[in-house]
């Protein structure tokens, strides 16, 4: 799920540019990489009113869930992330319930970071033997910070690159030994952007 105006066209604005077209009634689900993850960056506190149509609930890994919500007016579909932790009502059971049937929620939308590898005088430090290459991949080199112990637990930890220009960037990474081995030495990192759309809030619209 990675692009926001004002109120309702604000919204409109905000789905269509992250929505993915439906073609032939068909759902389209962009791959990811298992080893991508994610970061928070500009975070946008105002909360978004949407209603749609629940396709599809996934596990994302205790407390997190991935909804694909789809807009049959605007004929596109948009993926959303859900901390049931944090949403009233909200389990893996209960969303489940929600799947073929209308919803409204609230979400808020967010600028984040993909940080997809770590490069160290020219190789990977996960063994990769090329660097990430592609459309938006983005390349930041500095010192690596936050990387002090391997994460533990379902949440993820808080890194940093911050480059000699004074340019920071956070983010959220599943620490592993290998990261922690660069940890405040200068490193490469290759990113790229993308909307992360949460949901705040959400209950199904009784007939």
């Amino acid at each position: 799920m990675c692009r926001t105006v004002c109120i309702y066209l604000f919204t409109f604005l905000s789905i269509s540019c992250g929505g993915k077209e439906n073609k032939n009634n068909t759902d389209i689900k962009s791959q990811q990489d298992s080893s991508l993850q994610v970061s928070n960056s500009t975070t946008k506190d105002m909360e978004i009113t949407e209603r749609g149509l629940v396709k599809q609930v996934e596990d994302s890994g205790y407390p997190f869930a991935t909804i694909t919500i789809e807009f049959p007016e605007r004929k596109f579909t948009e993926y959303f992330i859900i901390n049931m932790e944090e949403v009233e009502n909200a389990s893996l059971s209960v969303i489940n319930t929600y799947i073929g049937k209308y919803v409204k929620f609230n979400y808020t939308s967010e600028i984040s970071f993909a940080l997809l590898d770590v490069f160290q005088n020219s190789k990977s430090i996960f063994g990769a033997e090329l660097a990430p290459e592609g459309e938006g991949i983005k390349a930041i080199e500095g010192v690596l910070y936050g990387a002090e112990q391997v994460t533990s637990g379902d949440i993820p930890s808080e890194v940093s690159i911050i480059a000699d220009d004074g340019e920071n960037l956070y983010f959220e990474y599943f620490i592993t030994p290998e990261l922690v081995s660069v940890n405040e030495k200068r490193i490469t990192g290759f990113y790229n952007e993308r909307t992360k759309n949460t949901i705040k809030s959400i209950e199904l619209i009784k007939d």
